[in-house]
């Protein structure tokens, strides 16, 4: 359902959405009420490493979607390459079980070390389905024996394939509309030097992505249209953002900053009519939002909206993303102390930002210095509570020994529980 624009709420809807919130905090268990601003709470002291929400990470919380089985998960890979799914509780934001081993959905898939990703979630009419590098069935995992895993749920049961004509090809993404027939989904081969995409399916044609000079970086659906926003190399000389079409086959530049910039995702902003708006990291030192406004000439441009700055004593963004909640768009990170996202042996907080002029100065979430820990690969999960942030978090390497495993830590973003104006049926 559509969101009106939270910058100018009608009255009468204001005081029932302020009713709400009111309500919502009321019918909240004792003991559940949000934790203090910057305290991190530990989820699971297992290592559940690069896992995914499924889309109950909207807010939206649907136990008799999938077939009963709900839309409260997550999706990770363990190190002996099993595929498995847990819950998450709704009202604690706890995963169940703690340790991530709920139903084991397949075998013999990549870690996310081998190639840099590892399950992805895929939303259509057919329900939640994962996708994943997967290697053939009794062969040793390798660049020639990888291809494209999808999990589908039949009968309440998880069912596994890997796709026809999906040899050597790696790290998949599908996209996440709930009301198309089927998903599509984007990879690369295994040598991560080209990039395709195709219709989730077995016999479905294979089709190249071509932006020139882009090469293993960020790339992401843009949600509704069946394009992909990644960084290419402009006749600058520069790494700028570009705009792929799947049905034209035509990509199109999108900025053209004096630096490089990449890490891009695009969103329908409520906050702006539900405009599509983007960021994108500059220099790999500063967060830019941009939206489409007319420039001297009317003419509908991308332009600069908004650019954050990260404090000086953790100046490098890395896995920015964003998510949507009461109205409102936000942008989460990671922010470093240096440009080597392998270095581990430095600390790191966790940074988010809003888009809008009274929401845009940037939140330092984990501003506890006393605890000196890096903290990986945010991740969004909008609880009973509101959003919970959730990371991996490890003790620092040092000239002896390497990154000790921390568990999965959560912080609060403190912006209060979900405004669902009408129950959830799928």
């Amino acid at each position: 359902m559509p969101l009106r624009s939270a910058a100018s709420p009608r009255p009468h809807r204001f005081l029932r959405r302020t009713l709400r919130q009111l309500a919502a905090l009321l019918l909240m268990p004792l003991g559940l009420a949000a934790q203090a601003a910057g305290v991190e709470t530990l989820v699971t002291n297992a290592a559940i490493v690069d896992f995914e929400f499924d889309w109950g990470r909207d807010g939206l919380n649907c136990p008799s979607c999938n077939q009963g089985a709900g839309n409260a998960r997550l999706a990770w890979t363990d190190g002996k390459r099993n595929l498995w799914v847990a819950n998450v509780d709704y009202a604690t934001g706890a995963f169940v079980p703690a340790n991530g081993r709920g139903v084991k959905v397949d075998t013999n898939t990549a870690l996310v070390t081998t190639y840099g990703n590892g399950p992805e979630w895929a939303f259509s009419t057919l329900g939640s389905q994962l996708v994943y590098t997967k290697y053939l069935p009794d062969q040793a995992p390798s660049d020639a024996t990888a291809g494209i895993g999808v999990a589908t749920m039949v009968n309440g049961q998880w069912t596994n394939e890997m796709l026809d004509d999906s040899l050597q090809r790696i790290s998949p993404i599908a996209t996440l509309d709930l009301t198309s027939p089927t998903a599509m989904i984007q990879y690369q081969d295994a040598s991560k030097v080209k990039t395709f995409w195709r219709v989730m399916a077995d016999g479905a044609a294979e089709h190249q992505i071509t932006v020139k000079g882009y090469s293993a970086g960020a790339r992401r659906w843009v949600p509704g249209t069946g394009k992909v926003i990644l960084t290419g190399k402009a006749s600058s000389g520069y790494n700028q953002i570009f705009l792929f079409d799947t049905t034209t086959g035509q990509a199109q530049q999108l900025t053209n900053e004096n630096g490089n910039i990449s890490g891009a995702m695009m969103w329908q902003a409520p906050e702006y009519n539900n405009e599509y708006v983007f960021f994108g990291v500059l220099n790999g030192k500063m967060l830019v939002v941009y939206r489409q406004l007319p420039d001297a000439h009317g003419v509908l441009t991308w332009q600069a909206i908004q650019r954050n700055s990260l404090p000086a004593g953790f100046p490098y963004v890395w896995s920015p993303e964003y998510f949507v909640h009461n109205g409102r768009s936000y942008i989460f990170f990671q922010m470093n102390k240096t440009s080597v996202a392998s270095n581990l042996s430095k600390p790191s907080q966790i940074g988010m930002v809003g888009i809008l002029p009274d929401n845009s100065t940037l939140v330092n979430l984990t501003p506890d210095t006393t605890t000196s820990r890096v903290r990986m690969d945010p991740e969004y999960y909008i609880t009973a509570q509101g959003p919970f942030i959730y990371y991996n978090r490890y003790q620092l390497a040092t000239s002896s020994t390497g990154p000790v495993p921390d568990g999965v830590w959560r912080v609060d973003t403190q912006l209060g529980p979900p405004i669902v104006s009408a129950p959830l049926a799928r």
